[in-house]
């Protein structure tokens, strides 16, 4: 906790001193400090709710999940012209990303009519992961798949493999929700796809960099600000940010940033696969295995879709980290 909190000061810090407009704008304040509050709050939380024993983090988890997918195929029938309750599908499809490997979990850990329940709920969670087309969603849950794979027993992990690759062919074949579609656009576009145009001409504008700003970045906000003059966007729609963690984070605050959010999150994700491996009981090792999966899908769906710096990334991150530090805590106290 103490290593997150001088990470995020010293990246507040750096966003604001380096803004050349000597604009405060503290909505980034907020979007840093809040997420290290619930970290701190989820380290802190009781084990279980009062003396009911069944009212614990797992069946909370559990119930929430479940809940998630009820209420946004509500959502759907409610407000037509919405993405079920959100207003951009990317953020439907993050949650349904975050939410998927739940449900698959408590599917497998649960037995009996609950497990009819999860089975159900994960089908209408990927139904509506489907109905986004979100491309990034489906290459964030993929490669959630294949960050699964080597913890996996080695009898099992051929099968997985192979579900991995058969599940999207069936799906294409299929053409449900126009998947098929959104496949074939991609690969057939893949050099006009709108990203591949915002990373070249971030690119261009981060060549234009003083050897100061190389180093310590622009500061919070300034991309909108001199990124509109490069944008061949800019007489339909004003991007804010580069879809691109890497592109947004070196033009904010630099090789400095850039190095020490590299290394946090490499830090934490080692942590986790360790953790995950020297696991003593399987309990302990399916939990690390979740973690190590929805940390894989937050990480890409974000990476292509959000700002680092908005509270759709952080928000959901504190929350990862928060169960991660347990998770950790948790090990140790157990050998």
């Amino acid at each position: 906790m103490a290593v997150l909190l001088f990470l995020v000061v010293l990246l507040t810090v750096q966003g604001y001193l380096m803004e050349p407009s000597g604009r405060t704008d503290f909505r980034f304040l907020e979007h840093l400090l809040l997420p290290v509050a619930a970290v701190a709050g989820v380290v802190l939380l009781p084990e279980q709710l009062g003396n009911r024993a069944r009212l614990t983090h797992k069946a909370m988890l559990a119930g929430l999940a479940v809940v998630y997918v009820i209420a946004q195929w509500i959502g759907f029938e409610v407000y037509p012209e919405k993405f079920g309750l959100f207003s951009n599908l990317h953020f439907l499809a993050l949650y349904c990303v975050l939410t998927l490997p739940i449900l698959f979990y408590f599917s497998v850990v649960h037995g009996g009519g609950l497990r009819w329940l999860f089975i159900l709920a994960a089908i209408g969670d990927a139904l509506l992961l489907l109905k986004t087309q979100s491309r990034p969603g489906f290459l964030a849950l993929m490669a959630g798949s294949f960050a699964m794979l080597p913890f996996l027993p080695a009898r099992y992990r051929w099968t997985a493999f192979a579900a991995i690759l058969i599940v999207p062919g069936v799906l294409y074949i299929s053409g449900i929700y126009g998947f098929d579609a959104r496949v074939d656009d991609l690969f057939g576009n893949l050099l006009k796809e709108e990203r591949v145009a915002i990373w070249t001409e971030t690119a261009e504008m981060q060549r234009a960099s003083s050897p100061r700003q190389w180093v310590f970045g622009h500061g919070f906000g300034q991309f909108y600000q001199d990124y509109q003059g490069y944008s061949s966007f800019h007489p339909v729609v004003d991007f804010s940010f580069p879809h691109n963690f890497l592109l947004e984070l070196l033009y904010s605050h630099g090789l400095v940033g850039l190095i020490l959010i590299i290394s946090a999150y490499g830090l934490f994700f080692a942590a986790l696969v360790v953790h995950t491996l020297n696991a003593r009981d399987s309990v302990r090792k399916q939990a690390g295995i979740l973690l190590v999966v929805v940390t894989t899908v937050h990480l890409v769906h974000a990476f292509l879709t959000l700002p680092f710096f908005s509270r759709s990334t952080l928000y959901p991150l504190s929350l990862l980290l928060g169960a991660g530090f347990r998770f950790f805590k948790s090990n140790r106290l157990n050998g």
